[in-house]
């Protein structure tokens, strides 16, 4: 399993609770943090794409499109997971990153050994509602759902890792709720019927 990362972070919050970060040395600790998060979960150490926090939205699209295409090119995925139109919070780093992953996606497919499926982060439309995020009917959609039980602990060791993000010691504390047992997808690629029951795995019905 490998993963892709825009952007180091660098225009984000300086730390959480006693730590405190200067500026300039906030992205190294932030790809320090992704590495140790990948490391606990036992994930390929990151490809990072070099662009500036903040940033995607201006940068040339024909280039990013053809960076994440060449990231999938050289780690051959099978699926493909990525933000949804919305990027589940809004943020526009998210929302180009979902543009660009989608277009690579649909290049990388036709030159692809086994045919790869393409998903989006989703929540069910209750719990979008309770957190009163306003989302892509596509990220409402529920495909794939994955009891987390067993592994919710490490998950949950994961994000409190993100010591400089507040973003995420607020998901943390989201995620330890009951609403969060399982994780939950939406299969963009191959198109599902609408009338298909959502599988328990990206490999088991």
């Amino acid at each position: 399993m490998s993963t892709f990362t825009a952007t180091r972070g660098e225009r984000g919050d300086l730390g959480t609770g006693d730590l405190r970060i200067e500026r300039r040395d906030l992205p190294a600790v932030r790809e320090a943090e992704l590495r140790a998060v990948l490391a606990l979960y036992g994930v390929n150490q990151p490809i990072l794409l070099d662009y500036h926090d903040q940033e995607l939205i201006t940068a040339d699209f024909a280039t990013l499109t053809q960076d994440v295409l060449r990231a999938m090119a050289s780690v051959r995925p099978e699926v493909v997971i990525t933000f949804g139109p919305s990027g589940i919070s809004d943020h526009d780093d998210h929302k180009t990153i979902h543009r660009a992953a989608t277009e690579a996606f649909h290049r990388y497919r036709y030159t692809a050994v086994v045919a790869p499926r393409l998903y989006y982060v989703a929540l069910p439309p209750e719990v979008a509602a309770q957190f009163a995020l306003h989302l892509h009917p596509s990220e409402m959609t529920v495909s794939v759902c994955i009891d987390i039980a067993e592994v919710k602990p490490m998950k949950l060791q994961g994000l409190r890792t993100y010591r400089s993000q507040t973003d995420a010691q607020e998901l943390a504390v989201l995620f330890a709720s009951d609403h969060f047992s399982h994780e939950w997808f939406y299969q963009a690629y191959p198109v599902l019927s609408p009338t298909a029951s959502p599988a328990r795995g990206f490999w088991s019905s």
